[in-house]
């Protein structure tokens, strides 16, 4: 079979699409393992703000909102660690989701008036729209996936402040000074994991339960069951519980572990077909138009 030139600008336009992914996924690894510095002033404002800022109701109801829309959001906001209020979250959306349409449409009428994106390519405006519409569709999806990579982080974190516990059971301290010695060991659930603490003395039961909700997963839900038992007696048996806990999560973070590493295999197994493109692009394809020009010829 003879490989005509469209299907040549084909594999060349996939192993672009390939090497851009490849980029990318460098990019974004480089620069999640960047240190970053501490916050030393919080808009607490701004926060209480999108927490307690909602839609009027004539809004809600031009936008074609629901309530089960609006709760489906809320626990995704929150399996994210976002406190913003999901009814303006999803309001906002769906009039981004209008804003990036009528974009798009001014940006494709600027193909022939210039003027109407202020003499900006009119091409990089319908693609830069494209992308925000990509994910506006599909935030749920997105979402979804930040709040799983969250979950991991959580699982990690508390499965070393339960070996933590585990090896301060022998000693005098109450739960609460165990906890605050655990708490140089946590990183992204310091300040929830602080705040806690905090709350402890004003009602322990409590402090925990705020902290279930501010984490928002099944994690840190039944580690907070275990510290309200080791709470209530700090027995040799309440421990036990806290190892089973602990090869729970020690089972789970495998399980992710794997789930990786098979990604990555896939993704290696793509772009070793690189090379070979490239290889069928430089020294073989010259050979097969020749092929085809003979073939025309004697016909």
């Amino acid at each position: 079979m003879i490989i005509e030139s469209t299907q040549l600008a084909n594999l060349q336009m996939v192993s672009n699409l390939l090497l851009f992914l490849l980029f990318m996924t460098i990019f974004y690894h480089f620069f999640m393992h960047m240190p970053t510095r501490k916050k030393r002033w919080r808009s607490l404002h701004v926060k209480r703000a999108l927490q307690e800022t909602k839609l009027p109701s004539w809004m809600f109801s031009c936008l074609g909102m629901s309530a089960k829309i609006v709760e489906e959001k809320r626990q995704l906001l929150l399996g994210c660690g976002i406190w913003m209020n999901a009814n303006l979250y999803e309001g906002v959306r769906r009039i981004g989701i209008g804003g990036a349409l009528l974009l798009g449409v001014i940006a494709y009428l600027a193909l022939e008036y210039p003027m109407l994106t202020l003499y900006i390519q009119p091409i990089y405006v319908m693609v830069g729209t494209a992308c925000v519409l990509i994910f506006l569709f599909f935030d749920k999806k997105v979402l979804a996936q930040l709040k799983e990579k969250r979950a991991h982080r959580i699982v990690r974190e508390i499965y070393v402040i339960s070996h933590h516990l585990l090896y301060y059971n022998d000693s005098g301290l109450n739960l609460h000074a165990k906890l605050s010695l655990c708490v140089s060991q946590t990183r992204s659930i310091r300040s929830h994991f602080q705040l806690m603490l905090n709350e402890w003395y004003q009602g322990s039961e409590q402090a925990i339960n705020h902290f279930k909700i501010r984490l928002g997963t099944d994690e840190a839900h039944s580690f907070g069951e275990t510290l309200n038992a080791l709470r209530l007696n700090e027995h040799g048996s309440y421990y036990e519980l806290l190892k089973q806990r602990i090869q729970d999560y020690k089972e789970k973070m495998e399980l992710v572990r794997d789930s990786k590493k098979e990604t990555v295999s896939y993704l290696l197994f793509v772009l070793a077909g690189l090379p070979i493109l490239n290889t069928f692009r430089v020294f073989m394809y010259p050979w097969i138009a020749e092929g085809q020009r003979l073939f025309n010829a004697i016909n």
